[in-house]
């Protein structure tokens, strides 16, 4: 009997998202157990060097301890989903390198570093030495925003150094800037070793981690973004067995990657969901 077991992310990496975070990796390890597997969880603070290892991780592990134990189970064989490698490789700058050198549709980024708040003219990841435009967006470097802050739209220089000066005086040494893009916003989830697939309207969520409920209103505008999300995103390659994220579709019709998540919430999929990844896993190991 294949032994599963199931991580749950740290509080810290999860900021208003816990209870639907959990929801989904609860879920798929029901549909484990059913499948025949001995499941158990535990959160990635408890996981330790001392931790039994399993045959396979379902993890949604961001901190580095964590992951380091993770790494070292891959090595001696335990199958970790998402492996340690592809969630390093989709932290906010690797992942803005990677759209560069892949060809994957992105706004204008630059990564810079929060000391620096007085540069306004520095290279982008594509490689060319250009001017920081206003309005942008500046998100601190790594995985995902741990509070409301860290992710801040400013309007103007005066505003961009202030966020830089607030990233460094919190030790947050590295800072991505994106330009700010125009157009609906769609979310989407992934599970490709299932060819599972499913995207909405950002409004269709119907929350916001930061602030709570927020209100729906969906056009006939959105819903052409939507279709243009199930066209073009699928065709993108991440190396992850799990992902989401967030495009913007622009005027031109084109879609632009502007956050990735290893592991979502499938708040809006997830009975589906759920069931797409178990079937990805056995697949993987087979029972």
């Amino acid at each position: 009997m294949k032994k599963v077991l199931g991580i749950f992310r740290a509080a810290c990496f999860s900021p208003g998202m816990v209870e639907r975070d959990e929801a989904i990796l609860r879920a798929v390890m029901v549909r484990m157990e059913a499948l025949g597997c001995e499941v158990s969880c535990l959160r990635e603070e408890q996981l330790t060097s001392d931790t039994p290892m399993p045959h396979v991780a379902i993890h949604m592990a961001r901190s580095s301890e964590a992951l380091d134990v993770l790494s070292r189970w891959q090595r001696a064989g335990c199958c970790v989903i998402n492996s340690v490698e592809g969630v390093n490789s989709v932290e906010r700058a690797a992942l803005a390198r990677m759209c560069a050198l892949q060809d994957i549709p992105a706004p204008k980024t630059w990564i810079v570093n929060t000391a620096d708040s007085c540069l306004l003219r520095t290279s982008t990841t594509e490689g060319e030495c250009e001017e920081i435009t206003f309005p942008c967006w500046v998100k601190r470097s790594g995985a995902c925003a741990q509070e409301a802050s860290d992710v801040c739209r400013v309007t103007d220089a005066e505003e961009y150094q202030a966020c830089l000066s607030q990233f460094y005086t919190r030790g947050i040494c590295e800072a991505v800037v994106m330009e700010h893009l125009e157009g609906p916003c769609v979310k989407f989830y992934s599970v490709p070793g299932a060819a599972f697939f499913y995207c909405l309207p950002m409004e269709n969520l119907g929350y916001d981690k930061f602030v709570g409920n927020t209100p729906v209103d969906v056009t006939d505008e959105k819903n052409r973004a939507c279709d243009a999300v199930n066209r073009q995103v699928p065709t993108w390659h991440f190396p992850l067995d799990i992902y989401g994220g967030d495009a913007i579709v622009g005027p031109d019709g084109v879609v632009r990657l502007i956050d990735l998540n290893d592991w979502p919430s499938f708040s809006s999929c997830r009975t589906e969901a759920a069931e797409a990844i178990a079937l990805m896993i056995i697949n993987k190991i087979g029972v």
